[in-house]
């Protein structure tokens, strides 16, 4: 259900960037893999950097409210 909740507020609303760290094989309650999850969420964070820029880059020059 909350797959379907976030599917649909993410097409309404789409954000100007995402960033999906693969963490498909860490389960719910793997809180031992805790690290093992913040780096791989540390690591698709950095490889995300030039298109965060971007779009911040973007959204300032378009005048969008709460950016810059």
């Amino acid at each position: 259900m909350q797959d379907r909740i976030t599917r649909a507020r993410l097409a309404g609303d789409p954000p100007d960037v995402i960033i999906n760290p693969r963490l498909g094989h860490v389960g719910w309650f793997d809180f031992h893999r805790a690290a093992e999850a913040v780096e791989i969420g540390s690591e698709a964070t950095t490889k995300a950097l030039d298109a965060v820029s971007e779009a911040v880059t973007a959204l300032s020059q378009s005048g969008e409210p709460g950016v810059g």
